[in-house]
């Protein structure tokens, strides 16, 4: 059951801003206040016109609702290798930007786990919206000093209003074998696919009650193709879906005239109109809601949205503002955590100072100690000093005295050098010349032939003429080879 008095639920759609609040009882709630808004007649900032409906119905500005329309998100079923929730959680973040063509930082998405498709794999429905879309929303109702709660999707509201609804109109309707909702707005409609009670499937169509209550005919015959295509579409990516049982129409479809029957003449399965309430008390707003200029939207996600705000799974808050949220929630405990916390810090207080002392005390007790042993230890200390210096002659093999005594005893007569370069990691450069080109690469092979020297290589050679007379010149680089 639902702990809180009243439920407040809001939506900026493309064309109205919808506002509704739902007093909770166990009765299943009761619409006290009804505001529709059409986006076209505000002549002052939407923020300004939303603050201003809000006063007007008198209502709460706290953990207020909002729901971004199907029209504006993208859905895709997909079938994931677990069933693991948290493993399901970790795919989506992984899979998610195969999904959409926007990075990541772009987007926020949330997912519905369906049901286990077959042994091991689960069926998940993934909603990705844009991240700007949400931003605006929460941003615009911000300033009319309203504080979010939940982004949820207008198609669960949709499903939750069907679920009452369904309750009084057609006792057991939502759990029969295989039902179509269409939910008809102002300018798109929602197919919403319920199999075996759960919503398992859901479509955006761009054809609305303003384009079907037109003077234009033809608006019907595409809305029909558009079913068409959809119904095929559903039936391809769910297993049992080939038979749907019955279309149930809401929103506006009531106010469309003969929309059931045609419907049903051309698809070939029953389709019924369903009021717009169903058990939810919406008297003391329904005069309101009956007006002419009302009869192009529809109500569905506002008022389940409204009355079953908990059934809502999808959650499309942005993450900062979860976090906002978590943060908020923790600064009230704070009053209390901190008496709390001052209580431990005195007493940490008193044990650090008694902990203080005992421990400047063994101090004082291992100066003295080590006053008694510091002649010992500098004496030992001038030891490894001359143990150090011996080991650093023996171990001088490696010197650059070394290096030129190996250079010397490989090098030929016809060979001498114009410069010779040891550098660090004991890289030798060797640079000189040599009556000819033969004598330098014998030279080299000398090199390679020794245990003194790796990776000879020559990295230039030349052949100059000077004073009548060729010679050749060289430069060679080698490692000089360790122990």
């Amino acid at each position: 059951m639902n702990l809180r008095k009243t439920v407040v639920v809001v939506e900026i759609g493309n064309d109205w801003i919808k506002i509704a609040q739902n007093n909770v009882s166990l009765s299943g709630g009761c619409i006290t206040g009804l505001k529709f808004i059409k986006l076209a007649q505000i002549k002052e900032p939407v923020s300004f016109a939303i603050a201003k409906a809000f006063e007007g119905l008198k209502l709460q500005k706290k953990s207020v609702i909002t729901y971004i329309p199907r029209n504006l998100v993208n859905a895709r079923i997909l079938e994931l290798p677990s069933t693991d929730r948290a493993e399901i959680k970790n795919i989506i973040n992984l899979q998610v930007n195969k999904q959409t063509p926007y990075s990541k930082e772009e987007i926020v998405y949330a997912h519905k786990i369906l049901d286990i498709a077959r042994e091991g794999y689960s069926r998940v429905m993934l909603i990705i919206a844009k991240r700007n879309i949400i931003s605006e929303r929460i941003e615009t109702l911000h300033k009319a000093g309203i504080e979010v709660e939940k982004v949820a999707l207008s198609s669960e509201g949709v499903y939750n209003w069907f679920n009452i609804a369904a309750a009084l109109s057609e006792p057991g309707a939502q759990n029969s074998q295989n039902i179509v909702l269409i939910d008809i707005d102002s300018n798109c409609s929602d197919f919403i696919a319920i199999h075996g009670g759960k919503m398992v499937f859901t479509r955006n169509i761009f054809i609305g009650a303003n384009h079907l209550l037109s003077e234009d005919t033809g608006w019907k015959d595409r809305f029909v193709d558009e079913l068409k295509r959809t119904i095929e579409r559903y039936r391809n990516e769910e297993k049992g879906a080939e038979n749907i049982n019955k279309i149930f129409l809401s929103g506006a479809a009531k106010n469309i005239n003969n929309l059931d029957a045609v419907l049903s003449a051309q698809l070939g399965i029953p389709a019924e109109n369903m009021g717009a309430s169903g058990n939810i008390d919406t008297k003391k707003c329904a005069a309101y809601q009956r007006e002419d200029g009302h009869k192009f939207i529809s109500t569905s996600a506002l008022f389940g949205l409204a009355t079953a705000p908990e059934k809502a799974e999808i959650d499309l808050t942005p993450g900062e503002i979860r976090i906002r949220q978590i943060m908020e929630a923790k600064r009230k405990d704070l009053t209390v955590t901190g008496i709390l916390l001052t209580s431990i810090v005195m007493v940490a207080s008193f044990l650090f100072l008694t902990n203080i002392y005992y421990k400047n005390a063994y101090l004082a007790q291992l100066k003295s100690r080590i006053a008694g042993i510091r002649e010992s230890a500098e004496s030992v200390a001038r030891m490894r000093m001359v143990v150090n210096a011996v080991k650093s002659r023996l171990d001088a093999k490696d010197s650059s005295i070394n290096i030129l005594a190996h250079v010397y005893e490989l090098t030929p007569e016809e060979i001498y050098f114009t410069t010779i370069t040891v550098e660090s990691k004991q890289k030798v450069i060797l640079r000189g010349r040599a009556p000819a080109m033969s004598d330098v690469f014998k030279f080299l092979t000398q090199l390679e032939n020794s245990r003194y020297f790796e990776n000879v290589k020559t990295t230039y050679t030349t052949t100059k003429k000077e004073k009548d007379k060729e010679c050749a010149e060289f430069e060679i680089t080698c490692m000089c080879q360790k122990g």
